[in-house]
């Protein structure tokens, strides 16, 4: 088997977004795949894994050259939510090559239930050819035993992610304010805050300028960027919980990182998140920071209760170990 990986002299990309899911293909079947950056590595006979799809960009691919192709689609967000994401005409055009070249796939593999539902219904693949696989957490996510130097001594509340309009950054925001708690937000979207925020007028940005706007020169709000998983565990280890209160996502891999380092979290009340989180976290209306802030303040003012909570998100964490990723991708691609 082949697996495309164009991360491999990316450094922040073999950690973060698309390159996330290559590092647990890598972590998990290193033995029983080979990671190329050339297509021309790949060969008639062979079966490939495409590990993402960007529905705006050009295709990777368009043509059949291996004898099993399979693509993995994270979700379709963009497309549910156009006036969040406005495409463009480069992108429209895009989006439609993108569409005709899913015939050249012989399985699609998402990561939730709630993305296949999304994929069938705005891409028009039928069930069948859909495979579900939760994603797992990396290596640095696999014990605590990274965790144990302590990096902060104040209490905070933590949030890993980028800075897309689903994120709902500014309800988040309204929130901390109103639990009155530090938090730390970690993600390569808040590497540069000191840019002029009113340049950035692309409509994608409204939200993240408001957000920048409701947290100018409040010391609640602390902006790390890009830390290594290293770090990144040892802050989930320490955090009275990690927040997730995503108007839509197609998993949620802070909540599982999070629940690695026994860090509860407080997650929006969608669909996607009762489907992975099930009764381990506090859940929210992601529309209401008041009811947000009460789940915070849950995890900062009981600490039994924090502690229960996160020993709780550890063992449902079991659920998603690496061996049942590995297994699954491999019975997926063994089952054509």
């Amino acid at each position: 088997m082949k697996i495309y990986d164009p991360t491999k002299n990316d450094s922040l990309g073999q950690f973060r977004g698309g390159g996330r899911i290559i590092q647990m293909l890598r972590e998990n079947l290193e033995t029983e795949a080979e990671f190329v950056a050339d297509f021309n590595l790949v060969n008639q006979d062979d079966t490939l894994l495409v590990p993402f799809w960007k529905p705006f960009e050009a295709p990777i691919l368009e043509k059949m050259i291996a004898k099993r192709q399979i693509l993995i689609i994270f979700d379709v967000i963009p497309l549910k939510y156009p006036s969040h994401f406005p495409p463009g005409i480069k992108g429209k055009l895009n989006l439609w090559r993108n569409k005709q070249a899913l015939k050249n796939y012989d399985r699609i593999i998402t990561i939730s239930e709630h993305s296949r539902d999304d994929i069938i219904q705005h891409l028009g693949i039928g069930d069948d050819k859909i495979a579900v696989v939760y994603p797992t957490y990396t290596n640095s996510f696999a014990s605590s035993k990274t965790a144990e130097k302590k990096t902060s001594t104040a209490p905070y509340c933590l949030y890993v992610g980028d800075a897309n309009w689903n994120k709902n950054l500014v309800n988040l925001a309204r929130a901390i304010k109103i639990a009155d708690v530090k938090c730390l937000f970690v993600g390569k979207g808040f590497k540069n805050l000191e840019h002029d925020h009113e340049a950035m007028g692309h409509p994608e940005l409204a939200e993240l300028r408001q957000f920048l706007h409701e947290v100018q020169g409040d010391e609640r709000f602390v902006f790390k960027g890009y830390v290594s998983d290293e770090e990144l565990a040892g802050l989930y280890h320490e955090a009275r919980c990690n927040l997730l209160i995503s108007r839509d996502e197609g998993f949620g891999l802070s909540y599982l990182e999070a629940a690695t380092q026994k860090c509860p979290s407080v997650l929006s009340d969608i669909k996607v998140f009762r489907e992975i989180g099930d009764d381990s976290a506090i859940f929210a209306d992601p529309e209401d920071p008041a009811k947000i802030a009460l789940g915070i303040k849950k995890y900062f003012s009981d600490i039994a209760f924090r502690e229960k909570m996160g020993n709780l998100a550890f063992s449902h964490s079991k659920k998603f170990s690496p061996k049942i990723f590995g297994d699954k991708i491999l019975a997926t691609i063994s089952s054509l």
